[in-house]
């Protein structure tokens, strides 16, 4: 009688060579955690700078008196308990912390934008914003023309800036976010000055 199948033994053979070849042959992949980040991180710089556009915000419909310039849209860096994060808002309240209504929403996630300042995880927190749990990010550097203060903020311009205080100093060169996770790895965020545009520029020091 001709046999049209192969037999249960043969298939779990079949199955175990593969599955050596596969160990042996295939190259392992790494996950690249920090251009991970890195290009999380500039797709919500470029949405700071969206709704800073958008709103068109100045200094002529504030209503926070000599302080509108602490009301424009950022995005600040936290080095909290649990490890690094981030948050976008626009402080319209002036109190120098984000409130829920102050806070920008993902349009991905239809999560906000805010880990608090522990950067603790939670049910409402977006996790690509907890950079020290989704990419094991141990340190953000803001370097270059950025190193007033850990936010990046955009005028109704788009021009990029950091708010200090009550006021918005423009940048006056190229800002760097240098940023490194805990396998080894880098990654640096440009943001050009006056244009405010937003690139990354280098993984691992090599320019892309």
């Amino acid at each position: 009688m001709k046999r049209t199948a192969f037999s249960m033994l043969e298939l779990v053979v079949i199955i175990v060579v593969v599955g050596i070849l596969s160990v042996n042959l295939i190259p392992a992949m790494d996950r690249d955690q920090a251009a991970e980040a890195a290009y999380q991180i500039a797709r919500h710089i470029r949405l700071t700078q969206h709704h800073a556009l958008i709103e068109d915000r100045t200094g002529a419909d504030a209503t926070n008196g000599d302080s509108w310039e602490d009301t424009l849209w950022r995005i600040t860096f936290v080095n909290g308990t649990e490890g690094n994060c981030y948050r976008v808002f626009a402080d319209r309240s002036g109190q120098g912390n984000a409130d829920t209504n102050e806070t920008a929403v993902d349009p991905l996630t239809r999560k906000r934008l805010n880990a608090g300042s522990t950067c603790a995880a939670g049910s409402t927190v977006p996790d690509e914003i907890l950079l020290w749990k989704s990419y094991g990010v141990t340190s953000v550097t803001l370097q270059g023309g950025c190193t007033a203060a850990s936010n990046i903020a955009f005028d109704h311009l788009g021009r990029p800036g950091q708010i200090s205080g009550n006021t918005m100093n423009f940048l006056t060169s190229d800002c760097n976010v240098h940023i490194e996770t805990n396998d080894g790895h880098d990654a640096d965020i440009l943001i050009t000055e006056e244009t405010g545009y937003v690139d990354v520029t280098a993984v691992d020091g090599i320019a892309i």
